[in-house]
């Protein structure tokens, strides 16, 4: 059975670039805007995860970069 965690990680490689971009910045806005939600963990959670997948896009984009 998969946990949230590694379904949301599995999602954010589907998402485009300005899908992660605007997620981060929703979930940076929701808990500026509500510190006390009980939420803020998950929006944490999902920052980490969408900026995860832009290093590793990046990460790879630098690789092919070497090879050129």
């Amino acid at each position: 059975m998969e946990n949230w965690h590694s379904y949301y990680i599995k999602s954010c490689k589907v998402k485009s670039t300005d899908s992660l971009l605007y997620i981060m910045q929703d979930c940076k806005n929701a808990i500026a805007a509500y510190p006390e939600n009980p939420k803020c963990d998950q929006y944490m959670d999902e920052i980490h995860y969408c900026a995860m997948e832009l290093r590793r896009r990046r990460d790879i984009a630098d690789r092919k970069g070497e090879q050129a």
